[in-house]
């Protein structure tokens, strides 16, 4: 059986903050449908992120951070997938903190999360070529 892997953003509290990022996985391809979103998340006592899974989502709800602002459709995935998307996403949540211990806090944020699962997801040939240069093109800010 085969789901859809979709980004979904949410509008930002300001015009120059970053818009927040999740994955979505859904059976169905309409809006109603339910997810089981992925996302990356502040924890509040140590300030690093942490890679959160939500199920029963409706695919256009609102967020905590912000109102539905969009999503875009990056490709079918099989089960295979679905079942390591999880440990991608934990892993992804490493990376993000790797770098922000490097660079400095916020230096990485859920873009450049969504950005490691889907570049690794696409070279690994799981999801369509195209996908990462079409999540590279939807807004990040505002």
């Amino acid at each position: 059986m085969s789901a859809y892997l979709w980004l979904v953003w949410y509008d930002a509290a300001t015009k120059v903050s970053p818009k927040h990022w999740t994955l979505a996985v859904t059976y169905e391809a309409h809006d109603r449908a339910y997810a089981t979103v992925y996302e990356l998340a502040r924890t509040s006592y140590t300030g690093q992120y942490q890679s959160r899974v939500i199920r029963r989502v409706h695919l256009t709800s609102n967020h905590p951070s912000g109102a539905y602002g969009g999503r875009i459709l990056l490709g079918e995935i099989n089960d295979d997938v679905l079942c390591s998307l999880e440990a991608y996403s934990e892993t992804a949540a490493e990376l993000v903190n790797s770098q922000n211990r490097k660079r400095g806090q916020d230096s990485a944020n859920c873009h450049d999360w969504a950005l490691i699962i889907v570049r690794s997801l696409e070279d690994a040939m799981l999801l369509p070529q195209g996908s990462l240069a079409r999540l590279e093109k939807c807004p990040r800010v505002g």
